[in-house]
């Protein structure tokens, strides 16, 4: 007789198991897991910090980001943090539709990368805006589904501190390319002056007219409008570099649980109490649930796994491009390096760690491998045919995110800029790197 082998089958494979029966929680149930050692290692307890602090720059505009409870957070429109949002998106798009406007005809692979910048920038935020609406539902099943790895016969992990830890130093590495960005800015605003020998009666206006100078060609100059512009920058670079950054701390969640379910299994067949069909069966249903929340995270993320990917190949492109340009002071070629360096860093962290999805959901299936033949049983061949096709993210179901993604990078880039390269000339003679005397 046949039969449909999917895993939501109760009477064939989940045998009416509890083992993920859907309890909701509550705030007294997290407190109780707060004093415990394991309580505090929920994944949306660890980045509820990093997703507040995104929230000053517009970016997943989710009220009760911080609540401990999931069933509890709640998602309003009409909100400071929605505001927030609006202003920064719409600040986004509208630099990037000015600066389209100023370029004209004279647009080229060059100087389309400040309206690329923005316009995907606000995109990312328009994305993270839709993501805040459905994370109350996502981090629900989130939570359920990890619970059973906080405590015995689990091992303990520090996924909250793993998760801080690479966004203080993504964040902190991000936050110094930027102050190098505004030093390099200042120094070619200073050599520009020597240059054109200019007596500047009004430093705040010379340095907002030049540094703005996409809006300010359209619109009147007046500090407030030079103070959002700033804001709008800021937020810009946020988000711009926060795209990766939340790619990577979702991959992070996600393996760590199929990292605990491999060390489970090896430590079972390293013991010398054989394997049940009870045990198999157990991992499976575990093994399953997490396959399904990957699916359910992909679904949400996989738009910003998109983005991502073609925002990141752009700007090394530029870079590149931009590699064989003569830096005229030492501030310039400081600044150049270092975001060079960090932007491939970025990069190459990103893929690594969304690809480490894939990898670990593997981990079991390599394991099984080495069962002995008399503790082979139907339930541990079900975990053989859903842990042999794993879990990953994709983007759009463009590409689908593994380690060999950096070798598809590598030759996307080489041609991107093969391309590139042939525009390089024309390009160039409109984005000289002369200075200009025009008034401000």
């Amino acid at each position: 007789m046949n039969y449909d082998p999917y895993w939501r089958n109760p009477n064939i494979l989940w045998k009416k198991s509890s083992i993920l029966a859907a309890e909701p929680f509550t705030v007294a149930e997290y407190d109780k897991f707060h004093n415990e050692a394991t309580g505090s290692d929920h994944f949306h307890t660890a980045i509820a910090p990093v997703l507040t602090m995104s929230q000053l720059f517009g970016v997943f505009p989710l009220q009760s980001v911080r609540n401990r409870a999931p069933e509890s957070m709640t998602f309003r429109t009409v909100s400071v943090t929605c505001v927030v949002s609006a202003i920064s998106i719409f600040g986004g798009y509208a630099i990037s539709l000015l600066s389209l406007i100023r370029q004209g005809r004279a647009l080229n692979a060059i100087n389309i990368a400040e309206p690329f910048f923005f316009s995907i920038c606000a995109t990312s935020s328009v994305i993270f805006w839709q993501m805040a609406k459905q994370w109350q539902a996502i981090i629900v099943t989130w939570s359920r589904t990890e619970r059973k790895f906080l405590h015995h016969p689990f091992r303990k992990t520090v996924l909250k501190w793993k998760i801080r830890s690479v966004a203080t130093v993504l964040l902190l590495l991000a936050f110094a390319e930027h102050l190098l960005s505004v030093a390099n800015n200042v120094s070619n605003l200073r050599r520009e002056v020597d240059y054109c020998n200019w007596t500047i009666r009004d430093p705040v206006k010379f340095f907002c007219v030049r540094t703005f100078s996409t809006a300010f060609h359209t619109v009147a100059y007046s500090l407030p409008v030079a103070a959002y512009n700033e804001y709008i920058i800021i937020s810009m670079t946020f988000v711009w570099n926060f795209v990766d950054l939340f790619i990577m701390l979702v991959s992070i969640g996600i393996s760590a649980r199929f990292d605990q379910l491999r060390d489970r299994v090896f430590e079972r067949m390293n013991s010398r109490t054989p394997t049940t069909e009870h045990f198999w069966e157990q991992i499976r249903i575990l093994y399953v649930a997490l396959c399904e929340l990957a699916g359910t995270i992909n679904r949400a993320i996989s738009k910003l796994v998109f983005v991502s990917y073609a925002n990141d190949t752009y700007f090394i492109c530029l870079q590149i491009m931009n590699a064989s340009q003569e830096q005229p002071s030492a501030v310039n070629k400081v600044y150049f390096c270092y975001s060079f360096v960090y932007l491939l860093l970025r990069t190459f962290l990103m893929f690594w760690y969304s690809s480490e999805v894939q990898h670990a959901s593997h981990a079991t299936y390599r394991l099984i491998l080495r069962v002995p033949n008399e503790e082979y049983c139907d339930e541990l061949q079900r975990l053989q045919m859903y842990s042999k096709c794993g879990a990953s993210l994709n983007g759009m179901g463009v590409f689908f995110v593994s380690r060999r993604i950096l070798l598809t990078l590598t030759g996307t880039i080489i041609t991107y800029e093969l391309v590139m390269l042939s525009y390089r000339k024309d390009s160039s003679e409109q984005h000289s790197s002369k200075l200009s005397c025009d008034p401000w």
